[in-house]
């Protein structure tokens, strides 16, 4: 049966607040980080989401894999259709883009948050959209009411790829280009550079303080190079393009995270706020 308007706009709805609570965690991260390590208990929410979102897709690539390989009535069907290795390569997965997230939401100015704010509202609208265009020519599944459909799985990860090639580009070019460099750049001493930025890497925790300081140190040497040395003439031409290269991976992997965890929380809302169309 056809969906009336007003449950397109509950579904809207749904995705939507999934995706600013999922931002809201993040913030909360970004406060309260310097504390106790107690506040791992944020990012470790950020990387259960990512990773449900990662696994909700990989499990259905290899559904169709083992469907349009075996023989339903073979007892090797049953057994490929386990999670098998697909949890465990989500985790290995999920564990770098959720730490890349949250070192940056820790270390974030206040010109980030416009990009991720951005990004989770666009998020939703983009799946609702594609929904109806490719989306509805998208099979339904198998209709169990304990998982999203497999319509809504493969609209997030299309939404999701597109946002993530816009929100990328976007931040990329304005960071560097638009937005000011941030301060603490010494153009005539690399180690005054370093120290500048570490001195912002503050935590009560060792774990969080550890990672903040590797994480500070790094983007102070990446700042120095980008504004001062490659300018310098004893920089060989050939590194510049890798240092550049260097800020669009790690911005990448940031974005990345964050993309794919607004995807977990679409299909999150889809699975509990019953976001599926009813047959």
């Amino acid at each position: 049966m056809k969906a009336l308007p007003g449950r397109h706009i509950d579904r809207l709805l749904h995705s939507l607040f999934a995706c600013v609570l999922f931002l809201t965690v993040l913030f909360l991260w970004q406060l309260s980080y310097a504390g106790s390590c107690a506040a791992l208990f944020l990012p470790g929410l950020a990387f259960v989401v990512i990773f449900h979102g990662l696994l909700e897709y990989r499990l259905e690539r290899k559904r169709f894999s083992v469907d349009y390989y075996l023989d339903r009535a073979s007892p090797l069907h049953g057994w490929f259709r386990r999670t098998g290795l697909s949890a465990p390569i989500s985790l290995v997965v999920a564990l770098p883009l959720a730490a890349f997230l949250s070192v940056f939401a820790a270390r974030s100015r206040p010109t980030d948050w416009y990009f991720l704010f951005a990004a989770a509202t666009a998020a939703p609208l983009l799946h609702h959209a594609l929904g109806g265009w490719p989306g509805r020519h998208f099979r339904s599944g198998e209709g169990d009411a304990r998982r999203p459909a497999l319509a809504d799985i493969l609209v997030a990860r299309l939404a999701g790829t597109l946002l993530l090639a816009g929100v990328v580009a976007a931040y990329v070019y304005a960071g560097y280009y638009l937005i000011p460099v941030p301060e603490g750049i010494f153009p005539e001493s690399m180690e005054r550079t370093v120290e500048a930025f570490s001195v912002q890497a503050r935590s009560a925790c060792p774990i969080v303080q550890d990672t903040l300081l590797i994480a500070a140190q790094l983007d102070g040497l990446s700042w120095y190079f980008v504004t001062t040395a490659t300018t310098s003439p004893w920089l060989h031409d050939g590194i510049r393009p890798a240092v550049w290269a260097a800020f669009f991976l790690n911005a990448a992997m940031v974005f990345g995270g964050f993309v794919r965890g607004l995807e977990g929380s679409i299909l999150l809302a889809c699975r509990f706020g019953r976001c599926r169309k009813d047959e």
